[in-house]
């Protein structure tokens, strides 16, 4: 028989072992995050283009987003119109436009950040990564 503090630790892993195992095996509770993408105006522009350059444009988010889903994190998203219906202010000429966005769940910040550097606007223009307050 061992002494009390042996038994005690023992009686306390018995106890909580269960409790540990059953959390490591539930899943990661995944947090919503948008990403805001901002793009200059002549990459808004390839939208309409005719040809290699407007397919490729489009082809490039394509393939994002089938990764996204594939991965099960893609909740939903789309292109916007680059010309505001109404301005309240006045934007920076020749700035960057906010052309669209995705809505994804991601385990954490770093996930949702490594995300939104595979979209082709994070070479080209800039994305943001902006958590989602649950209501």
């Amino acid at each position: 028989m061992g002494t009390l503090s042996e038994l005690l630790e023992l009686r306390m892993i018995r106890l909580f072992l269960p409790l540990a195992l059953s959390m490591a095996a539930t899943p990661l509770v995944a947090e919503p995050f948008v990403l805001l993408i901002h793009e200059a105006p002549d990459q808004i522009a390839l939208r309409d283009a005719a040809g290699p350059e407007g397919q490729a444009y489009w082809a490039a988010y394509a393939d994002w987003g089938q990764h996204a889903t594939a991965a099960g994190i893609l909740k939903g998203g789309a292109a916007m119109v680059p010309v505001p219906v109404a301005t309240l202010g006045t934007p920076e000429p020749g700035a960057l436009v906010l052309g669209g966005f995705f809505q994804i769940d991601a385990p954490d910040a770093a996930t949702a950040r490594d995300w939104a550097a595979k979209l082709p606007a994070a070479a080209s223009g800039a994305v943001e990564v902006r958590a989602i307050i649950q209501m």
